[in-house]
């Protein structure tokens, strides 16, 4: 039986759970494909984008993913011959539209679709669906289908629901060939940004930015009580925040982290929900913040630079309550730092960090100085390469540098087709909603059902961006969520940025939010605590982050808006709201509290929530009120148990 730490646990959780391991042949034609694909697309980046460059990209992502996807258990170390079929044919959909592009997009083609049009239509629609399933499972497959059958048939429903109806052969080349359907907008975001920014991330982790991360973390936090458990949270966020996937970070990251914090003397459920919960926060974390950033960008048409100004305020309050969470926690249990023999020194934790700080410094400079997030993630990758190939402080020789390139490569195609499968399918959905105003209809529903009241409304938002964000990938459930709420905020009169933030924070904590929650399985797995259990507590660990969006709604300086004292003042007391919600849920301040001292605390940081100099009068009373107790009793404790009487108690 598999011990708890065993990979193999994780592999079963993981979003790579059906992933074949090749070898021979097989392996050799995937890794050339997989290679193909990253050089493409670095090629492209320098040069610039060729017209048909969507089609290249599910060119090779669509057959790569039957490639290293198996569709049953016994093929996990071989392709079979019936998977050579949707190879060939995901290489056929994609050359035919390449072919015809200048009929189908400049001559208007797709508003008049031939036979031979509609075939590799549906071919396309059944390809990404099962590619999908393979990759990521079966619940986004379904959402796909819903969405499907209501274009086709919801011209059946009655009232507000109902809609025009659709001829579905209008619908198919809409969903193949029109400008927002597979190869549209969202996938050129994938062919352009995404991909190269996956492929740099890829690139610091494969040539050893794990490691450095790691570290990195214990030398900082291991002196601290609770020590493993802050360098989780800190290595989960330096690593989440490059890595693109929720479920990746947990499973890389997860396998070093929660043992260490088991042996600390952290339960097994809190060492699994903390990882999971510094792992999701990754997303929302700059300067990379996976892949949802570069859609949002696209969606709102705005600037990435613009999203991660606004983001970083909020992913650092973010993490600083994960980090009071497993202090607290930490004090509450009496747990000690890691051991002097067994944490890195400060310069260990330093050595060979320019090959991961000067690439992460060139990446923020250029998006400083304005380039597009393509030239800066490229002049960032190669700064990568060059210092990992020629630093003498590097692993191995120069040889064996070179040589483990192509595995880097091969493991940011990879990723990078799973999310270009994953756009497609989304850009199916995202048709059905513009086709059929359904965004529209749940939109004004919700502003029925909330009478106009904003904080209604954003309670209502939470709710559905979290339901549709269960069991998918980051970009899926954003734009899922956005599809289906966003006009609710545009109606209430919110800015579109913190709205789109709000969503995105929802659909990202859907990952430790039972009852689907993959972050929290996977974690659970590594640690051998129940996934349930595991669940509801990473989701008390990750209460801030259900807390701040709220917080930059009815308080804009947390997105940098205002001037410098504004945003100041904004950060002071969004620091105490988010320290008096972590004593609250773990119940400890200055020592443990009693349910009333948590009450006081959690309206504290209610109060703290909206920025109004009255409400954060009341919020800093609450927590000073509770302190001033506290410290009180802690004298008295001292003051009791130095006592010469005391000292004459037996020990107990």
């Amino acid at each position: 039986m598999d011990t708890p730490e065993n990979p193999k646990v994780v592999e079963k959780y993981s979003e790579d759970s059906g992933k074949r391991k090749l070898t021979g042949f097989w392996f050799l034609v995937t890794r050339l494909a997989a290679v193909s694909m990253a050089l493409f697309h670095l090629y492209t980046a320098v040069t610039g984008p060729v017209n048909t460059q969507n089609a290249v990209h599910l060119l090779f992502a669509i057959p790569l993913i039957f490639l290293a996807y198996s569709c049953r258990a016994r093929d996990a170390d071989r392709v079979p011959w019936f998977d050579i079929v949707p190879v060939a044919l995901g290489v056929a959909i994609s050359a035919y539209y390449i072919h015809h592009f200048d009929r189908i997009i400049y001559q208007l083609g797709y508003l008049m679709p031939t036979t031979l049009d509609l075939v590799f239509g549906v071919s396309a629609i059944l390809l990404l669906l099962e590619a999908c399933r393979r990759a990521i499972g079966l619940a986004f497959p379904i959402l796909v289908l819903i969405a499907l059958a209501y274009a086709a048939f919801g011209h059946y429903l009655p009232g507000v629901w109902g809609h025009g109806g659709f001829r579905w052969d209008d619908l198919v080349a809409t969903f193949y060939m029109s400008p927002t359907g597979v190869y549209g907008s969202l996938m050129r975001t994938s062919s352009t940004v995404i991909v190269m920014f996956i492929m740099f991330g890829a690139l610091l982790v494969t040539t050893g930015g794990g490691d450095t991360f790691m570290r990195l973390s214990n030398a900082a936090t291991g002196r601290m009580a609770g020590g493993p458990a802050k360098a989780a949270t800190l290595c989960s966020a330096m690593f989440g925040s490059i890595s693109g996937s929720t479920a990746a970070n947990v499973a890389t990251t997860g396998v070093f982290t929660i043992p260490l914090m088991k042996r600390n003397g952290y339960s097994p459920r809190f060492a699994a929900a903390t990882e999971a919960s510094a792992s999701t926060g990754g997303q929302i974390l700059p300067p990379v913040m996976g892949a949802a950033a570069f859609v949002m960008a696209d969606v709102i048409s705005t600037s990435y630079l613009n999203i991660i100004g606004a983001a970083l305020i909020p992913a650092l309050l973010f993490y600083l309550a994960i980090w009071m969470s497993v202090h607290f926690e930490a004090k509450r249990l009496g747990l000690n730092p890691i051991p002097k023999s067994e944490r890195p020194t400060l310069r260990q934790g330093l050595y060979n960090i320019e090959t991961l700080a000067i690439p992460l410094a060139v990446l923020i400079a250029l998006l400083v100085m304005r380039y597009t997030p393509t030239t800066a993630a490229v002049a960032a990758y190669f700064t990568a390469l060059l210092l990992y190939l020629f630093s003498w402080r590097s692993p191995g020789t120069f040889v064996e540098r070179l040589k483990s390139l192509p595995a880097a490569l091969e493991t940011g195609a990879m990723t990078a087709a799973m999310i270009a499968v994953i756009i497609g399918s989304v850009a199916i959905i995202a048709s059905v909603i513009s086709l059929t105003g359904l965004g529209l209809k749940v939109s004004s529903v919700i502003l029925v059902v909330s009478g106009g009241d904003v904080l209604i409304t954003l309670l209502l938002a939470m709710v559905v961006a979290i339901i549709l964000g269960m069991g998918l990938p980051t970009v899926a459930a954003y734009m899922l969520a956005a599809s289906v709420v966003a006009a609710a905020f545009v109606e209430a009169g919110l800015p579109s940025l913190s709205a789109h933030l709000f969503i995105l924070y929802f659909a990202i904590l859907s990952g430790v939010t039972p009852p689907v929650a993959l972050a929290a399985y996977i974690g659970g797995a590594i640690a051998g605590s129940h996934w349930f259990r595991t669940a509801l507590t990473a989701t008390k660990i990750s209460l801030g982050g259900f807390l701040i969006p709220y917080m930059f709604i009815y308080h804009p300086p947390l997105l940098g808006n205002g001037t410098g004292l504004e945003i100041a003042l904004a950060v002071g007391s969004g620091v105490l709201g988010i320290i008096a919600l972590a004593a609250s849920t773990i119940g400890y301040f200055l020592r443990p509290c009693s349910w009333p001292e948590r009450g006081l605390l959690l309206a504290a940081a209610l109060m703290l929530i909206s920025g109004q100099l009255i409400t954060d009068a009341v919020g800093i009373a609450l927590i000073g009120a509770v302190w001033a107790w506290q410290y009180r009793l802690n004298r008295s404790t001292l003051g009791a148990s130095s006592s010469p009487s005391a000292s004459k108690e037996p020990a107990q």
